[in-house]
């Protein structure tokens, strides 16, 4: 299980790695219960071999004993790991609706500033262009100022 896990967080993201780990569980719960149906199954064949000897009674019960812990250790894996698995998976599945949401804002956002950007740059763009055209205008008034002064002046 771990092995199949790691090869498949080695090239992917953590949802679906969460969804190895899950299938992983998954997996070896089935295998739990497949080798205590076999166990069970072996226990039966003994019973109905028709040999009753206290070796046979003793195996049979190891065996059902053994198929018993095998269903529980898998009953448990599915109460708790399984379940831990799912609930990881939402939560990362959930983040990343999140940030998927809060990326497409933001991607938006940015659109928005740079177009006002560029709105504002050619407004101010605009706005030196009739500074520099004022401050040419104030010039050539004050030269025509001045040089009508010269004439008054003598």
């Amino acid at each position: 299980m771990a092995k199949e896990v790691q090869a498949v967080a080695e090239g992917t993201g953590l949802i679906a790695q969460a969804q190895a780990e899950y299938e992983a569980i998954r997996v070896q719960i089935a295998e739990h219960y497949q080798q205590a149906r076999e166990l069970r199954n072996q226990a039966d064949k003994l019973e109905q071999s028709g040999r009753t000897d206290a070796q046979v009674m003793t195996e049979v019960n190891q065996l059902l004993d053994q198929a018993k812990r095998l269903t529980s250790f898998a009953d448990q894996l599915d109460d708790h790991e399984r379940l831990e698995a799912i609930q990881n998976m939402n939560e990362l599945e959930i983040e990343a609706y999140v940030l998927k949401e809060k990326s497409a804002y933001n991607e938006n956002m940015l659109a928005r500033q740079q177009t006002e950007l560029e709105k504002v740059k050619e407004e101010a763009v605009a706005m030196i262009r009739r500074a520099e055209e004022e401050m040419k205008e104030t010039s050539r008034c004050l030269a025509v100022q001045k040089k009508r002064l010269a004439e008054l002046e003598g």
